[in-house]
């Protein structure tokens, strides 16, 4: 199937098998549990069964994102979006 630009259509490879970033020194020195830990510690409304679900990967990449948002915004602290996610998504109503 060909998309308006004439490109395949990508929506099945839009996420390649490994994220292409990678974690902070610090969270690859913590255990599982304390990555758990410190995401609860910082966003109280995520619960330990929930953050099950992720690969340790993700777990390290969500608290290293945590961790740049506590710190003072500016061109001193970017945080740059890794490959795997768009910067814009929308969604079609099926009505």
């Amino acid at each position: 199937m060909h998309t308006l630009f004439g490109f395949d259509d990508l929506a099945q490879n839009r996420q390649p098998a490994e994220p292409e970033f990678t974690p902070s020194p610090e969270s690859c020195e913590m255990a599982r549990p304390q990555v758990i830990s410190h995401i609860i510690e910082r966003n109280p409304t995520a619960s330990a069964a929930f953050l099950e679900q992720f690969s340790d990967v993700q777990l390290r990449f969500y608290l290293d994102h945590l961790r740049t948002i506590d710190a003072p915004r500016g061109s001193s602290t970017p945080w740059v979006r890794p490959g795997d996610s768009p910067a814009i998504m929308f969604t079609k109503s099926v009505a």
